[in-house]
């Protein structure tokens, strides 16, 4: 007897932990892919679909916990590409600041601030420290953005 969508893609899952771990394929950047119909989908979208529903067109499902092997239908949420992309946790992996936002000027021999809402580059300003350019940078996100979940916990 063929087993179930569910029951193949559940037997994939080590749920023994908070994140819920996706242990068959993934891809190089470290998201879980399923067959599904001849065709590779992502783990994620699929757990989502399985216990909430169909994905609306356009929409893409968020991990909320940063762990793209995630498959813990509580850690993921519908979203639209741009509060996608404003849920990010931390710098790009070549910021010298380590700080989301928050680049060098060597012009100015400041720290610069920035941040990206709706494609457009914001500039913010330069700062001596980079205490206070990232306190500029969180309080512009926590304005424009509604998906930044890490700007708001205390």
């Amino acid at each position: 007897m063929a087993r179930t969508i569910e029951e193949r893609f559940w037997s994939k899952v080590d749920n023994s932990g908070e994140c819920w771990t996706w242990t068959a394929a993934r891809n190089a950047d470290g998201y879980g892919r399923f067959c599904l119909d001849y065709k590779m989908e992502y783990a994620h979208r699929i757990a989502y679909a399985l216990t909430n529903g169909p994905i609306a067109d356009g929409m893409d499902v968020d991990h909320t916990c940063f762990n793209k092997s995630c498959v813990n239908p509580s850690h993921l949420r519908e979203a639209t590409r741009k509060q996608n992309t404003e849920h990010r946790q931390g710098a790009q992996s070549n910021s010298k600041s380590g700080i989301r936002g928050v680049t060098w000027h060597k012009g100015a021999g400041k720290w610069q601030a920035n941040i990206k809402h709706d494609g457009k580059a914001i500039y913010l300003g330069t700062y001596a420290t980079t205490a206070e350019a990232e306190a500029v940078v969180k309080a512009k996100r926590l304005e424009l953005f509604t998906h930044s979940d890490l700007d708001r916990v205390a």
